[in-house]
């Protein structure tokens, strides 16, 4: 392992043993809580109103008939017009209640021990994986109790000409299929045996419209390539006779795994037309073949693990969809169905089927400007004191949440090598356990915030208008009916400022932006009054002067998240000067991260190609948080180091200068030498070599092709 350099922007507070039941005290308190939040580094919100807020040129050279840079003005109560251009125009800043209740949510569920109520459960994980899938067909059965899925095992055999070579204007696509789509029947005559490659491609076929198909005694269907690379051919699938697979499916598990892999590669930002082109129409053709609206097989491929874990895909070379949902991973801590938790009880909950409902018990106004804070003119509230003076900044580019990234999200199983969300590999073997999740998200409070400047406008990053640091909102949060702990709680979450721990808000937390330190200026308490049968209230502020004796312990919050807690939610804990940002490599520290990959590639053993299971690895993992647990500790390294592949080298090394094992100190030679290679099919994922070229593996195909 290298040395820790740089700290990834995000971690994991871990989940308690189990799930806190509500509270039942029966005392109630209604009134108002008045706070402050004051930004300890720039903070935005954008005004959704407008996704184009600044027309400028380099945004405008982006811009193409069905994509476009989009670039926001902060959140205020102006309703911006599409067709303005707000650069040089301002408004006075206002931070929406919503956010500061998901905020405040999301810490409150860590602290009491609750569920994460915006779990997205029904999610399914996706990642790639290094096992070469085999070719099948899916075989829509119809029977007394409806239809079902059949998967055949297959042959795989190409089939017609050649694409011509690609140039950079125009793509060119197998010549005699125009008309054919995924799963088109096609009759052929089995080509001769290649020494090299296993079968020559098919040159005598039908597809079915010339008059010609009875011709030919062998019929398959047919997977088009069309992914726009050279020397490209089309595959025929042909279902195997003997030793045949025949598996049961059920046709949700064909549309949730399927679909969802088809999806992952349209929804990658730099897909080209072609490729979109691709995974549109075999999506669409697949759509086609399960409504019944096409022929009877269709082209698929398969992973299995053992009788409980088979994974689908439209390519040898893909990505697995979880058989777990997050929802099942995160068991007692997905939303709550009944027995609901604290925070459930807090802030509302709505049951299965809309039953079983309870309204939340607090409301959050929106903040606005404190007085203290208030300028002479709206600009002089965002930040525009960079070289360039402009009142608008283009961000680095920032993907959503990556759950393929189990390097991060799941914790090592002990002993393991490479772990999913279904299974991990131990000395070579490999052992189906649902992965463990970390915990709940964070990120770290950056105490030096250098957002970097042009950045060039794409498709992939946004420009925004971000509020500088030091400005001050305040706002009010009313309760109705809450026990005197969940308003102690409450109080305490909102003046932990007080104890140098903040929270992060609005968008760009990654780069640092958004952190905040709250702080209750006033509590109130409405105390109602029976007096000679006359009914009055009176504001009881008594609780403000209270509000100092609060602390962690006698408010009632987990003692088992505490440590994890305070280690990210303070200011402090990651030094000045040291990277916070995602991984990157030790060629990639300096300016706007590109081609993010990188690091990944490497933590998993580098460019050499993998095509099992049990070869693939993760080198290193996030670093435990604990609270003796300080930087460097918590950090990454650029340079990732495969300690076992140093021990194994030395050991060879050893054996090489006494004259042992020269056999296999060729092969290991042999093996240095072989770059990462994948292979040419429709829906294999952008891999890259080192020099950024794009291989073809070409020993894979023999895989995908019946021996003679």
């Amino acid at each position: 392992m290298g040395e820790r350099e740089f700290v990834n922007p995000y971690h994991f507070i871990s989940f308690p043993k189990t799930k806190a039941p509500g509270y039942t005290d029966e005392d109630r308190h209604t009134g108002m809580i008045q706070y402050t939040i004051t930004t300890k580094t720039p903070l935005f919100i954008p005004n959704s109103s407008s996704d184009t807020a600044f027309k400028f040129e380099e945004a405008e050279k982006v811009r193409t008939e069905k994509q476009y840079h989009k670039s926001y003005d902060f959140f205020s109560y102006t309703e911006l017009d599409e067709k303005e251009n707000y650069e040089g125009k301002f408004h006075v800043p206002v931070v929406p209640g919503s956010e500061m209740r998901g905020v405040i949510r999301s810490v409150y569920e860590t602290l009491t021990d609750s569920c994460m109520g915006v779990l997205n459960e029904d999610e399914y994980p996706i990642k790639r994986t290094a096992e070469a899938f085999k070719p099948a067909l899916l075989y829509r059965k119809k029977g007394k109790t409806g239809e079902r899925m059949v998967l055949y095992d297959a042959y795989s055999f190409r089939i017609g000409e050649k694409a011509e070579e690609t140039t950079a204007e125009e793509t060119k696509l197998p010549p005699g299929f125009e008309e054919c789509k995924n799963g088109t029947e096609i009759y052929y005559r089995k080509s001769a045996a290649d020494g090299k490659k296993g079968w020559k491609a098919i040159s005598e076929y039908s597809i079915g419209n010339d008059g010609k198909k009875e011709e030919y005694s062998n019929s398959g269907y047919l997977l088009k390539w069309g992914m726009g690379l050279k020397k490209g051919r089309y595959h025929v699938f042909t279902q195997k006779i003997k030793n045949e697979r025949k598996n049961t499916i059920s046709k949700d598990k064909v549309e949730r795994e399927l679909f969802r892999v088809i999806d992952s590669y349209l929804e990658q930002p730099a897909v080209s037309l072609e490729n979109k082109k691709a995974y549109e129409e075999y999506r669409d053709n697949l759509s086609e073949f399960l409504k019944g609206e096409a022929g009877e097989y269709f082209p698929v491929t398969y992973s299995s693990i053992s009788n409980s874990i088979l994974y689908l895909a439209p390519a040898i070379f893909s990505k697995e969809v979880s058989n777990n949902s997050v929802g099942t991973l995160a068991g007692v801590f997905s939303p709550c169905k009944k027995n609901h938790c604290p925070a459930c009880r807090l802030f509302g909950y709505i049951g299965e089927n809309n039953e079983a409902s309870s309204g939340s018990k607090i409301r959050f106004t929106d903040l606005y400007v404190n007085e203290q804070s208030k300028k002479e003119k709206p600009e002089d509230y965002y930040l525009c004191d960079r070289s360039d003076r402009s009142d608008r900044i283009t961000l680095e580019t920032l993907g959503g949440s990556k759950l393929g990234n189990v390097d991060f999200y799941l914790k090592r199983p002990k002993h393991a090598t490479f772990w999913t969300y279904d299974y991990y590999v131990q000395n070579g073997v490999v052992k189906e356990t649902p992965g463990q999740l970390r915990g709940r998200k964070y990120y770290w409070h950056h105490q030096d915030v250098h957002l970097t400047e042009n950045v060039k406008a794409s498709v992939l990053n946004k420009t925004v208008r971000p509020v500088k640091n030091k400005v001050s909102f305040t706002g009010k949060i009313y309760f109705e009916g809450i026990s005197e702990t969940q308003l102690n709680q409450l109080i305490w979450i909102l003046n932990s400022g007080t104890e140098n721990l903040g929270f992060k808000l609005g968008a760009g937390k990654p780069l640092g932006l958004g952190s905040i330190s709250c702080n209750v200026d006033l509590v109130q308490e409405r105390i109602i009054k029976l007096e000679n049968s006359v009914l009055s209230y009176e504001i009881d502020e008594s609780k403000t002067e209270k509000i100092s004796e609060l602390n962690y312990e006698n408010v009632g919050f987990s003692e088992s998240v505490k440590d994890e807690f305070y280690k990210i939610a303070r200011f402090d804990t990651i030094p000045k000067g040291v990277q916070i940002t995602y991984p990157r490599t030790e060629k990639q520290k300096d300016g706007p991260l590109e081609e993010g990959y990188r690091w990944f590639v490497a933590n998993h053993g580098g460019t050499k190609m993998k095509n099992k299971r049990i070869e693939m690895k993760i080198i290193e993992p996030l670093p435990d948080i604990t609270k003796e647990t300080q930087f460097p500790a918590l950090g990454l390294s650029y340079k990732v180091v495969d300690s076992q592949s140093e021990e194994q080298n030395e050991e060879k090394n050893q054996k090489d200068k006494t004259g042992q094992n020269t056999g296999k100190r060729k092969n290991d030679n042999q093996e240095k030498k072989r770059q990462e290679k994948f292979i040419n099919n429709p829906f294999a994922d952008l891999c890259f070599s080192e020099d950024g070229t794009l291989q073809v593996k070409k020993e894979e195909r023999k895989n995908t092709k019946r021996k003679k």
